[in-house]
């Protein structure tokens, strides 16, 4: 529980993943992504319920195994390339159901995370500001920094923000990026305002090596290459 509130973990995965083909039931160490982000969530302390949400059907019988699946397989038109998380999360809202507390979204493609990183992140919400509505993770973002990206107006190279972009890189001000490994908000704001990032969002940063996110192929071959050259440890659960 959180702030006196259950806790309940939303793991969402679909069979069409186009970037990286199955990546969703790739193996790691003993592990699938998908169990491995079963097992971090079951394990946590503040998590009171795990709820998968599937399109396919060997995901949703291994979420059965873990006694993790939703009452029912994804809706179709809920598991295209275009259909939104937010929307994933509130119909799971409505079928499972869902009726109080906070929704933590987990997703897969987050391998190299922790039980720890969850624990902690879950803490930093707990001690924070009761102001606070959500809270996400990030990483530092440093190549290539907003500042330096550019454009192309009608054949001439312009700065995408309007800055000066050949500004040496340390005198440039630290910006992050969303990692993809943790967000959590309350039910009744996701159903009145359909986002995980309200306005009153709280950071939670986390290293670099602990950061990657499987998007497409190249991410796959870094993380392999990163466990090859023993660069990480991979955590079993």
């Amino acid at each position: 529980m959180l702030r006196g509130q259950p806790v309940t973990a939303v793991i969402p995965v679909r069979g069409g993943s186009k970037g990286i083909p199955g990546k969703n039931l790739y193996r790691l160490g003993r592990d699938t992504l998908l169990e491995r982000t079963i097992k971090i969530a079951k394990l946590c302390p503040y998590v009171d319920r795990v709820l998968v949400s599937t399109d396919n059907r060997e995901m949703f019988d291994i979420a059965q195994r873990y006694t993790a699946a939703a009452p029912t397989l994804r809706p179709a038109e809920l598991a295209t390339d275009n259909a939104k998380t937010v929307d994933v999360v509130l119909n799971l809202i409505e079928t499972a159901p869902i009726p109080a507390g906070w929704v933590l979204l987990l997703q897969v493609t987050s391998p190299l995370r922790t039980l720890g990183d969850l624990n902690d992140f879950c803490r930093t919400f707990e001690e924070a500001d009761p102001a606070a509505e959500a809270i996400v993770s990030l990483v530092q973002h440093d190549s290539p920094h907003p500042d330096k990206i550019q454009k192309i107006d009608n054949g001439i190279v312009v700065s995408y923000l309007g800055k000066e972009s050949m500004v040496a890189r340390q005198l440039l001000p630290k910006v992050y990026s969303l990692n993809g490994a943790f967000y959590l908000t309350h039910r009744d704001i996701l159903i009145e305002r359909r986002t995980f990032m309200p306005a009153q969002t709280i950071p939670f940063i986390m290293p670099e090596e602990r950061s990657l996110n499987l998007d497409g192929k190249l991410d796959l071959f870094l993380l392999e290459a990163l466990l090859e050259k023993g660069r990480i440890v991979l955590e079993e659960y």
